[in-house]
């Protein structure tokens, strides 16, 4: 499974990216995997991550959620279903507040953009909260998958 994953925010246009570069492959290679284990029909994929500032995370979060406060993260999905059946499939965007996901998670700064970052991920492939059985199983699934980011990201 071939998944691109692109991050932009104020931190990489001044080359400051929170994500290095060869731990970006590494975390590539995890959320690959686990999309092909969870979509195995979907094929290239592609998934945009901002890093957004506490201002911009609660303008956004206000915007499109009615809700005036900044969180940690918010998944944007442009697809239902499989989505096209050519080319490179944009999964969508998951925008992630780094001094919010600290905040709310006190796992230190990789703890807590791991975490979040396989929460967005599974939002976009169509993993949800709102029910008891659906929240249980999407944190099962984010515990997993934040263990494995974590780990590509500490054998970097």
């Amino acid at each position: 499974m071939n998944l691109c994953l692109n991050a932009s925010g104020p931190e990489a246009e001044e080359g400051r990216c929170p994500i290095p570069p060869k731990v970006l492959e590494a975390l590539e290679r995890v959320l690959g995997e686990e999309l092909e284990l969870l979509r195995p029909e979907t094929g290239e994929a592609e998934v945009s991550v901002s890093f957004l500032d506490t201002m911009e995370m609660r303008e956004v979060n206000r915007e499109h959620r009615g809700i005036d406060k900044a969180t940690d993260v918010l998944a944007f999905p442009l697809w239902e279903g499989d989505g096209p059946s050519f080319g490179l499939l944009p999964l969508g965007d998951v925008l992630i507040c780094l001094e919010e996901a600290e905040r709310e998670h006190p796992l230190g700064r990789v703890g807590a953009l791991c975490l979040v970052l396989a929460h967005g991920f599974l939002h976009l492939l169509g993993w949800d909260h709102d029910t008891p059985e659906g929240e249980q199983a999407m944190w099962e699934r984010q515990d997993v998958l934040k263990s494995r980011l974590l780990a590509a990201w500490e054998t970097r």
